[in-house]
C-alpha cells in the first residue's frame, strides 16, 4: 500500500516542528520535576559567625556535587528548610569554606547536618547527623526521621 503525500516539504516541516515541541515539553517538565542542585550559601563562614551572636538555632547542610546520598535527600531538605524559622546554610564540602567547616565539626561524609545552638552564653554543637543512606536494595534514600528531628518537625508514626 503506497501513501501519497501531496506536499512532502510541508509534511516533514510539521514532523520536525512536532519533534521539537515534544523535546521542549519534556525538557520543561523534567526541570519542574527534578529539583535543582544544592548551592552553597555565599559567605557561609561570615553568616555563621553572625548567627552565633544570637541564641538562634542554625543548621548547616553539608553536601558534595554528584554525591548520590545528597541527591537522594535534597527535596526533603528543601521542604524542611521552607518550614524552618531559623537560618539554614548549605556548605559544599569541596569548597575552601566547606573544608574548614568539615574539619571544625569532624565530618567524614558530605551528607551530614550540623545543628548548632547557643546555650548559656557559649556555642554548643547539638548534633551531627546523617540525612541519607543506602537501603538493602542498594538504593539511596533520605533519612526522613533524621531530617524532621533536625528541623524540629513533628514526626507522625
Amino acid at each position: 500500500m503506497k501513501i501519497y503525500i501531496k506536499n512532502k516539504k510541508k509534511f516533514f516541516q510539521r514532523i520536525f516542528l512536532g519533534l521539537v515541541l515534544v523535546i521542549v515539553a519534556c525538557f520543561g517538565i523534567s526541570r519542574i520535576i527534578v529539583p535543582k542542585n544544592l548551592i552553597e550559601t555565599p559567605n557561609v563562614l561570615q553568616k555563621l559567625n553572625e548567627s552565633e551572636k544570637t541564641n538562634q538555632k542554625v543548621i548547616l547542610v553539608f553536601f558534595k556535587e554528584g554525591c548520590p546520598y545528597c541527591e537522594a535527600a535534597k527535596t526533603e531538605i528543601e521542604e524542611a528548610k521552607k518550614q524552618a524559622d531559623f537560618p539554614v546554610f548549605y556548605v559544599n564540602t569541596e569548597s575552601k569554606q566547606g573544608q574548614q567547616l568539615k574539619k571544625r565539626y569532624g565530618l567524614q561524609y558530605a551528607s551530614s547536618l550540623v545543628i548548632i545552638q547557643k546555650q548559656n552564653n557559649y556555642i554548643s554543637t547539638e548534633a551531627v547527623i546523617s540525612y541519607a543512606d543506602k537501603n538493602d536494595r542498594g538504593q539511596y534514600i533520605p533519612l526522613t526521621e533524621n531530617i524532621k528531628k533536625a528541623f524540629g518537625q513533628v514526626i507522625y508514626e
